[in-house]
């Protein structure tokens, strides 16, 4: 255990810009939604001479709830990168910071489930919309299965009295491969409904092989790392295979910023991306510099 803790002080101010920039975007974020919310109460509710529809209101409702998400996630943002400080100032490890941020990012994705339902349920005008509309649902309703029962079973190991190790690895590994393989799916359907696919146009190929392949190669490089662990056999794992994973999160948004600079669809999304993640190759280099396979501890 004690290698192990010199390896996580060692990271700690790499793991801090991570932390920092997630909480940089989330701020970004909720003070950008607020007057998109406000903009949709206003196309609802401006007239005074018409009763809202039932289907207004329900989107209306559903961007609100979406809305108390956005505020949830920064709040997971700021307990976060507190805990994060803490560590790197004090050495200490603030176990309660950490399982309020876990808990919080874990609810975030419920809150995004209402919205799912109204793009399930909700009437379209041609199919074509409809298929959209459902591919983006069947995103987010997979992000929420992938993220928030491996995060709330985290919150569950954290707050438990005396920590069970094994335990503790075990569900932090799979709540890290669940969360790449939810911006996978996140950003590979982004793709598919989103943005436009062109096999003959370099830019385009190259933005469709990435969002189809980097960020995949990234989550199944990080359950080959971590499955051991997973699997409770140990509770180490090979630093250099979870850099490489890191890496290849960071290397997805590089590529697609590059690709954005180059065609105005793919810059339109740029701020639905979890953009922040762009910061992963600082932890990932950091553990790939100098090789560290923590298996006996």
């Amino acid at each position: 255990m004690k290698n192990l803790s010199k390896v996580i002080k060692g990271k700690a101010p790499y793991v801090l810009a991570v932390a920092t920039a997630f909480f940089i975007y989330q701020l970004y974020l909720l003070v950008k939604s607020f007057p998109a919310v406000y903009s949709i109460y206003q196309s609802i509710f401006s007239s005074t001479s018409t009763t809202p529809s039932f289907w207004a209101l329900v989107w209306f409702s559903s961007e609100f709830i979406g809305e108390i998400g956005l505020i949830i996630r920064f709040v997971s943002a700021c307990f976060f990168v507190v805990f994060v400080w803490m560590f790197f100032r004090k050495r200490e490890f603030f176990s309660s910071l950490l399982r309020k941020a876990v808990f919080l990012e874990g609810a975030y994705y419920l809150f995004i489930l209402p919205f799912v339902i109204f793009l399930f349920t909700r009437p379209y005008s041609s199919t074509a919309s409809q298929i959209v509309g459902q591919e983006a649902a069947f995103s987010y309703a997979l992000q929420a299965i992938l993220v928030s029962p491996a995060f709330f079973l985290l919150y569950a190991r954290l707050k438990q009295p005396n920590l069970d190790l094994a335990k503790l690895f075990k569900w932090g590994a799979i709540g890290i491969v669940n969360f790449t393989f939810a911006l996978w799916v996140k950003h590979f359907l982004l793709n598919i409904y989103a943005l436009p696919i062109n096999l003959a146009d370099p830019v385009l190929l190259v933005g469709f092989l990435n969002s189809a392949l980097t960020l995949l190669v990234a989550a199944l490089v990080l359950l080959v790392t971590l499955l051991p662990v997973i699997r409770e056999k140990t509770m180490g794992f090979s630093s250099r295979g979870m850099g490489v994973g890191l890496v290849l999160i960071g290397v997805y948004f590089i590529i697609y910023v590059v690709v954005a600079s180059l065609n105005q669809r793919y810059l339109s999304f740029l701020e639905l991306t979890e953009l922040w993640a762009i910061t992963f190759p600082i932890v990932g280099l950091s553990l790939m510099h100098k090789r560290t396979d923590l298996q006996q501890w």
